[in-house]
C-alpha cells in the first residue's frame, strides 16, 4: 500500500491522480506501515516505509537535515526523462548536495537519493499534485501541446516504485484486447449546404472550392482529382438547391460506413448564436439547420449503435440553458446519458460544474482550436474538480486545427507525422484518443476524406477499440469503480454486471525483489464479481 502525505488543499488532486494512475493508496496515517510513502509539498513525517518520495520545488526542513541544496529554476523551465521533454508549470528546482551531487540510484536526473538506515528517500524537485491541478484546471499552452505531461509524471512515479522494488498492482487505462480507445466524433455545424443562401458560408465555399482549390493545387495541398471534385460541386450547386441532385454536405451516413460507433454532436438551437466569453453575439456561430431536419439521420445513427450528443451553444455558461439543451437532444435519442461538446470549444473555470449540475454524462470540450495535442496533459478521461458525476474526455485531434490556414495549416504529409506521434503515445500510455472530424470535412471544398480514411485504418492497425464517447466514458467509470483493499489472499475481483457492452479491465502486477508480494491486494467494487487467481509479476485479466 502507498501512503500519501500532502496538505488538505491537495487531497482532491491526489484522489484524481490515483484514478489516472490506478493503484492502491490511502491518505497517510501516523503509525501505519507502508510499502512506500509519497510526500507532496510537506516534510516527510516519521514514517515506516521502505521508500519515501518527497516532491517539492521549495526548500523543506528535510533538505536542511540532509544537506541538500534546493535551487529554484526559472519560470517555465522543463525537465527531461527517458528522452521525454517535461514542462513544469508550478515550480522546478534542482536538488544538489553541497560539494558533490548525491549519487542517485534512480535512472533519471529529476531526483536525488538519500539513504537513512534501511530506508531510501528520493527527493524530486517539483510538486506533483500542484502540477496535476494546473494541468487539469488550466491546461498546457500551445507550445507544449504535444507533451502528455501527466502520463510522464505517472511513468516517473511507476518507474521509481519498480526500481526500488515496491510491489503493487495497477489497472492500466487500456481495455482487455486493445492498446487504447478511439472515439471518432463529428461536430455537425452545417449538415446541408442548401441551408445556406448567400451568407458568409456559401461565399467562403465558392471561393475555396474554385480559386482556392487552384492555389492549394499549386501548393501541393490538393490533387488534380480533388480540384476536379470541387469544381464539379460548384457547378452542381444550382441542382442541389433545386433538389435534383443529393446535397454533397450531407455526409453523416458516410461516417457511419467508416465507423458505426461514431458520435455526432448536434446543435439543439436553430438561429441562436449564444454569447461569447466576452459577452458578444456572433451571428456566424448560429446553426442554420433545425434538429427536426436531421431526424432521418439521427434514426440511422441510433439504429447502427452510434451516438447523438449535444453541440452546446449556451450550456457552457448557464446551468438552466445547459439543461434545456440536454433535454432537447434527450427527447430525440431517449437516452438517459447525454454528452456534450461546446460549439467553438467555449469553456471557462465554472463550465464543468454547470454541465455536471445540468445532468450531462460527459463533456469533450477541453482541447485546442488552434492545434492538436494534450491540453490537459493526459490521454485519459478525468473528473473535473468540483463535479460529482461528469467526466471530461479531452479533445485531442481536430481536422480544422490540422489544416486551416489560420491554425497549423499542415500538408497531409506533415499532418501524418503529427498524428503518428500521438498514436505512438496512445500505444505506449493507453487512454482514449478523441478525434473530431466536422460533418462537412469529407465533402467539397475541404475534401479531407482521404486523410480521415487513412487515419481510421492506422488506428485499427494500432490495436484501438473504436467506441462512442458514451461508451468510453462508461468504461472509464467502470475503471474508477475499482477499489483496492488489503487482503491476505492473492485474488482479484471485479464487477460482473455492466449496463454497457464493454471490454474488460486488466491488472498489471509488479512483484517485489524476491518475486513475492510485499502486501497482497484485492481489487474490487460493489456488486457481484468474478474472481480470478493472480500470479506475481503477471498481468491478470478481469472480465
Amino acid at each position: 500500500m502507498i501512503g500519501v502525505a500532502t496538505s488538505p488543499a491537495y487531497r482532491d488532486v491526489a484522489s484524481e491522480f490515483f484514478e489516472l494512475f490506478k493503484t492502491a493508496w490511502e491518505s497517510y496515517r501516523s503509525g501505519e506501515e507502508y510499502d512506500a510513502v509519497i510526500c507532496c509539498g510537506v516534510n516527510p513525517p516519521d514514517v515506516r516505509a521502505n521508500l519515501v518520495i518527497v516532491y517539492s520545488a521549495d526548500e523543506l526542513n528535510f533538505d536542511h537535515q540532509h544537506q541538500l541544496h534546493v535551487r529554484r529554476q526559472n519560470s517555465g523551465d522543463a525537465a527531461s526523462y527517458r528522452g521525454w521533454f517535461l514542462p513544469v508549470y508550478t515550480g522546478l528546482a534542482s536538488i544538489e548536495n553541497g560539494h558533490d551531487p548525491i549519487q542517485a540510484k534512480t535512472r533519471f536526473s529529476l531526483a536525488r537519493e538519500v539513504g537513512v538506515g534501511r530506508q531510501f528517500f528520493v527527493r524530486v524537485g517539483y510538486d506533483l499534485f500542484s502540477e496535476v491541478r494546473h494541468l487539469l484546471c488550466t491546461g498546457q499552452p500551445v507550445q507544449f501541446a504535444n507533451v502528455p505531461s501527466i502520463e510522464i509524471h505517472i511513468s516517473i512515479l511507476r518507474d521509481l516504485l519498480v526500481e526500488y522494488q515496491i510491489a503493487f498492482d495497477e489497472v492500466p487505462p487500456a481495455p482487455v484486447g486493445y492498446n487504447f480507445i478511439v472515439c471518432l466524433t463529428h461536430d455537425v455545424d452545417h449538415f446541408a449546404i442548401r441551408n445556406h443562401k448567400w451568407d458568409h458560408t456559401i461565399l467562403g465555399f465558392l471561393y475555396r472550392a474554385s480559386l482556392g482549390s487552384l492555389v492549394e493545387l499549386l501548393q501541393g495541398r490538393k490533387s488534380p482529382r480533388q480540384v476536379a471534385r470541387n469544381w464539379l460541386a460548384v457547378l452542381s450547386l444550382p441542382l442541389v438547391y433545386l433538389g435534383i441532385v443529393p446535397d454533397f454536405w450531407s455526409k453523416l451516413e458516410r461516417y457511419l460506413e467508416l465507423d458505426a460507433a461514431s458520435t455526432f454532436f448536434i446543435i439543439p438551437k436553430k438561429g441562436e448564436a449564444g454569447l461569447t466569453p466576452t459577452g458578444e453575439c456572433h451571428s456566424r456561430r448560429a446553426a442554420r439547420y433545425d434538429v427536426s431536419q436531421l431526424q432521418k439521420s439521427i434514426d440511422e445513427i441510433l439504429a447502427r449503435r452510434g451516438e447523438v450528443a449535444v453541440h452546446g451553444i449556451d450550456a457552457w455558461r448557464d446551468t438552466r440553458e445547459a439543461k434545456k439543451e440536454r433535454e432537447q437532444i434527450q427527447a430525440l435519442t431517449k437516452s438517459s446519458e447525454v454528452g456534450v461538446r461546446m460549439h467553438w470549444l467555449f469553456f471557462d473555470s465554472e463550465s464543468a460544474r454547470k454541465l455536471d449540475e445540468a445532468g450531462f454524462f460527459y463533456d469533450s470540450t477541453f482541447g485546442y482550436n488552434e492545434t492538436v495535442g494534450y491540453r490537459a496533459g493526459t490521454t485519459q478521461a478525468f473528473r473535473p474538480f468540483g463535479t460529482k458525476c461528469l467526466l471530461e474526455l479531452p479533445l485531442h485531434i481536430m481536422d480544422t486545427a490540422l489544416f486551416y490556414p489560420s491554425h497549423l495549416h499542415l500538408s497531409p504529409e506533415q499532418a501524418t507525422i503529427r498524428v503518428d506521434a500521438m498514436v505512438n503515445d496512445m500505444r505506449q500510455f493507453g487512454g482514449v484518443l478523441m478525434v473530431n472530424w466536422h460533418d462537412r470535412s469529407i465533402a467539397p471544398e475541404r475534401l479531407w476524406d482521404d486523410f480521415y480514411t487513412r487515419l481510421v485504418e492506422k488506428l485499427e492497425a494500432a490495436g484501438a477499440w473504436f467506441c462512442t464517447a458514451n461508451q468510453a466514458a462508461a468504461w472509464f467509470r467502470r475503471r474508477r469503480q475499482v477499489t483496492f483493499e488489503t487482503s491476505k489472499t492473492e485474488m482479484v475481483t471485479a464487477p460482473s454486471h455492466c449496463k454497457h457492452d464493454l471490454p474488460g479491465l486488466r491488472i498489471r502486477s509488479y512483484p517485489s525483489a524476491s518475486g513475492s508480494r510485499i502486501s497482497a491486494s484485492k481489487l474490487g467494487s460493489a456488486g457481484s464479481s468474478h474472481v480470478l487467481p493472480k500470479d506475481a509479476g503477471e498481468v491478470a485479466t478481469v472480465i
